[in-house]
């Protein structure tokens, strides 16, 4: 007979709660670079037969694959600190006619934050947890290039996008 330990539900859930936690959403964002217009932009929606850009070009295309939830929680984390500078300028009337400019700024860029929210959950085709923890704990796991000088994450999708057709045109 072999001598193994009774099987602890409680544990069985426990390790199931934390395999759930810990799970990456894999999906497919996309960028698009249009060669005579010179932009650059992101989409949910792969095109496998191309697609041309307003201007009448044909535009450029990289499928990038990553994990939803790691963009999701890093996105999220920068809505966070949008918010608290946006705060923090309210705080006292000379900060306030002095950032104007800057809550502009701020609400321009957490507007575009909010957009790539939605744009993850299409490609997710579902609400998208974060994943558990705070920033420190989750530093190593998520897809983090830099910092900016806001305190804004910068993730490996979202850093110089512009290179990544550079780079394939050397090919």
């Amino acid at each position: 007979m072999s001598s193994s330990e009774p099987i602890s539900l409680d544990a069985f859930r426990k390790k199931k709660q934390k395999e759930e936690a810990e799970k990456p959403y894999p999906g497919v964002l996309v960028w698009l670079h249009c060669p005579s217009c010179e932009t650059v932009e992101y989409t949910e929606i792969v095109a496998p037969h191309g697609r041309t850009h307003k201007c009448g070009a044909a535009v450029e295309e990289l499928e990038v694959s990553l994990d939803l939830r790691a963009e999701y929680t890093i996105t999220q984390f920068n809505l966070k600190r949008i918010s608290e500078l946006l705060e923090k300028n309210k705080e006292s009337k000379l900060r306030k006619l002095i950032s104007k400019s800057l809550d502009n700024a701020l609400i321009a860029l957490r507007q575009s934050e909010e957009t790539y929210i939605s744009r993850l959950h299409l490609a997710a085709g579902c609400q998208i947890p974060i994943y558990p923890g705070d920033l420190e704990s989750l530093r190593d796991q998520l897809p983090i290039v830099e910092t900016n000088k806001l305190g804004l994450l910068i993730s490996e999708f979202r850093f110089e996008p512009e290179k990544r057709f550079a780079d394939q045109k050397k090919i």
